[in-house]
């Protein structure tokens, strides 16, 4: 059985704010509108807090709300409401300090939540507003409602037919972002470790450690990469409708939460010291079936090869601005940072190719018959093994996917002697 839920914080003497409130229920926007006006019209009325008849009052002055269209639509009296309530000679265009809103307009909130999850809608409106407001235990209003020519059933009416409700209210809302995204200590290693090797390499106060200073520049901005590719999908899934993964620990950037030891670790270091290929060496597991939908679905696995395109522009611009030119500085920080931006650029390369278990697959995989996604299901990791033995024996795959990645780094202007120079660096 659904259940509504109780606003928190705030007390009945003290009243509640429309933040308190939405915290708890989805409204949209011709919602929260009544609700802001509802506030001004007790204020300037000198009520304490914002009652029921407030929020009448505020859809009676609202011509452009829905739900004040809907009584017109349904040839309710209005002339009789106007002259009949108390705020008839505010005027709502006054500024006023918003007053705290009551124990029985908190509970009205919660009626016209209740009727809006029944209907199939994720959010309250100003239509579930109105009919909460004849509810039987909102009786000044109800009985204003029903004596101006509205009831309960016609209302109800109005609401289920189709393209009467603002899309917005049937449109599942986003989730609340407070306290699920968290940014673990342990992020600052990886970052810490780019930075020391950046700036070591950049001064050349050392250059005879300048293999430490590439490893740690490099292998430290790829762990950065990793955790942000990795919280993308995650992050992407959330708002997508997957809360296991803030509880999983994967929107704390905590490289401990994406790593193992071999797959995440030993494997991705062995190929960049061999052939400087940004294979993905993370996971986060989603729940897809608490994703919202395939677009969604999809848009998870496009979020982490997409995030490594960013991390490559956002380090990579000084080529871009500088037309692969090296502006200043030590040669080899240019170097070990045309390296990296490469391996971020055949990282992307690599996680869009469509076979399983690539973030490629993972885009497409929503799309496709459940027969295929069994099988991909079935031959597990062993697409990834011939390709990478494809790519390792060299041939045409290999030869096409080099060319991807150095056109990307050529879109970017990084030079292919710095890529070069710095992968040598990078070598022990």
């Amino acid at each position: 059985m659904a259940t509504s839920p109780q606003p928190s914080g705030g007390s009945a003497s003290e009243g509640w704010t429309l933040k308190q409130i939405a915290n708890d229920i989805p409204l949209t926007a011709s919602a929260k509108e009544v609700v802001e006006l509802a506030q001004r019209l007790a204020t300037a009325g000198g009520a304490p807090r914002t009652e029921p008849s407030h929020v009448l009052g505020a859809i009676v002055l609202s011509p452009r709300n829905p739900a004040h269209r809907a009584m017109v639509g349904l040839n309710v009296n209005l002339d009789a409401l106007r002259q009949d309530a108390e705020w008839r000679d505010l005027d709502p265009a006054r500024p006023a300090a918003p007053a705290p809103i009551g124990p029985a307009t908190r509970y009205l909130l919660i009626n016209a939540h209740r009727e809006a999850e029944q209907i199939g809608h994720y959010r309250v409106d100003a239509l579930h507003l109105l009919l909460a407001l004849l509810y039987k235990d909102s009786t000044t209003t109800a009985q204003r409602l029903e004596a101006a020519g509205l009831s309960i059933y016609a209302i109800r009416q109005y609401l289920t037919a189709p393209g009467s409700t603002p899309k917005e209210a049937g449109r599942r809302p986003l989730p609340r972002l407070d306290g699920a995204v968290r940014v673990s200590p342990v992020f600052a290693i990886p970052v810490g470790a780019m930075v020391l090797g950046g700036a070591g390499l950049w001064s050349g106060i050392a250059p005879g450690l300048s293999l430490p200073l590439t490893l740690l520049f490099v292998l430290g901005g790829w762990v950065t990469s990793l955790c942000i590719h990795e919280f993308s999908h995650a992050f992407i899934a959330y708002l997508g409708g997957d809360r296991s993964v803030a509880s999983a620990g994967y929107l704390s950037l905590n490289p401990l939460k994406y790593l193992h030891p071999l797959l995440s670790i030993g494997l991705p270091v062995v190929f960049l010291l061999l052939g400087g290929i940004g294979i993905p060496g993370g996971a986060v597991y989603l729940n897809e079936q608490a994703i919202r939908n395939n677009r969604w679905r999809s848009l998870a696995s496009a979020a982490g090869p997409l995030s490594n395109l960013l991390f490559a522009l956002l380090i990579g611009w000084p080529f871009l601005v500088f037309q692969g030119v090296v502006p200043f500085g030590n040669e080899q920080f240019w170097a070990a940072l045309a390296f990296l931006v490469f391996v971020e650029l055949s990282a992307v390369v690599l996680n869009l190719i469509p076979i399983p278990p690539f973030d490629g697959f993972g885009i497409i995989a929503p799309w496709l018959s459940i027969e295929l996604r069994v099988l991909a299901n079935r031959v597990g990791m062993l697409p990834l093994l011939v390709l990478f033995f494809l790519l390792w024996q060299g041939g045409p795959v290999s030869a096409t996917f080099w060319n991807v990645v150095y056109g990307l780094a050529g879109v970017l202007n990084i030079p292919p002697d710095l890529v070069y120079l710095g992968h040598q660096q990078f070598l022990p």
